[in-house]
């Protein structure tokens, strides 16, 4: 299986590059990029490693560098990536999730 990231994943990844980028440069933002996407493309072995998230179905949640992201994903021919949180700072509501999720 393929690991996709869609639209709001890659913007997602962008203002985490952006952030980190800003707090520490270029290196602490590549550390911290490198410490979200390793576990991601993980899933191509193992996708459902992750447990189901309880606001939409079809929807699973992984943690990812220390607990401080969640990444939003759903399982079909490939894995698709919908959402990367940090897991304080910035909660997923379900409309998010449940718009994400709609392939239309």
């Amino acid at each position: 299986m393929q690991v996709r990231f869609l639209a709001d994943a890659r913007m997602d990844l962008f203002e985490c590059n952006q952030y980190y980028t800003e707090l520490g440069g270029s290196r602490l933002a590549a550390r911290m990029l490198d410490r979200i996407k390793k576990p991601i493309l993980s899933l191509a072995n193992n996708p459902e490693i992750a447990p189901p998230c309880d606001l939409a179905p079809g929807i699973r949640r992984l943690v990812v560098a220390g607990g401080a992201f969640l990444v939003y994903y759903r399982v079909h021919t490939n894995i698709e990536i919908l959402h990367i949180r940090r897991a304080e700072r910035f909660p997923i509501t379900e409309k998010e999730l449940k718009n994400a999720a709609d392939p239309a």
